[in-house]
């Protein structure tokens, strides 16, 4: 079977003209003759370079994470002297990116919560392409981490894990915001962040001098 040639071009215009529409559509509503002329392509050509509306959906969500993470200045994470102000000023730097690139944060907010409700087999498939093309949390966290100063009898690895527990509990509390909050923004989730900051208050004066 002969490799199909995509015209870069084209494939610019139609990862484009997803994003705005899955972004402000979601999975569901988004029409694939709508992206197809919004991009000046025809609808067989979008099938063409993309297969079916699934594929096309992980490929802009690759692009939207590709656009985000070049943005992103990772030292706001690194620079922070414990893990309270990393929560803070990450926070902060997020509401000014969101902000600034509202399709992007849209479309990976809708993707990370699942807000699309998306079957259990594609919603893998959305979370192995989110996982793939994001900063691990560990390559941010650890060295704040070694920065702190921990306990004797605290090991760093033992004090990750805990910390990643930490973050699945914001996670969720992130996912049920959006499912409840659809056209709500990170600006309104200050409960959620004053519950970050109080978790890793509370971890902190547990394992430091």
């Amino acid at each position: 079977m002969n490799k199909i040639v995509k015209d870069p071009q084209k494939v610019e215009r139609i990862l484009g003209a997803s994003l705005n529409h899955f972004a402000n559509q979601r999975y569901q509503r988004t029409k694939v003759d709508e992206i197809a002329s919004d991009a000046n392509v025809s609808k067989g050509i979008v099938f063409r370079y993309f297969k079916n509306k699934a594929n096309l959906y992980l490929e802009t969500l690759k692009y939207a994470l590709e656009n985000f993470n070049g943005k992103i200045d990772y030292s706001i994470w690194l620079d922070a002297k414990d893990m309270s102000e990393m929560i803070v000023q990450a926070t902060t730097y997020k509401i000014k990116l969101q902000q600034k690139y509202p399709k992007e944060f849209r479309l990976l907010l809708d993707a990370y919560a699942n807000a699309n409700d998306f079957s259990d087999e594609f919603n893998a498939q959305v979370q192995k392409v989110y996982a793939e093309n994001s900063q691990a949390p560990t390559e941010l966290i650890l060295p704040v981490l070694k920065r702190m100063n921990l306990r004797e009898d605290v090991q760093i690895d033992d004090a990750l894990r805990m910390i990643n527990g930490v973050i699945l509990q914001i996670t969720e509390e992130s996912k049920i915001f959006v499912h409840e909050h659809p056209d709500g923004d990170l600006k309104d989730m200050t409960e959620i962040i004053a519950h970050a900051k109080t978790y890793m208050d509370i971890f902190e004066r547990g394992i430091q001098k």
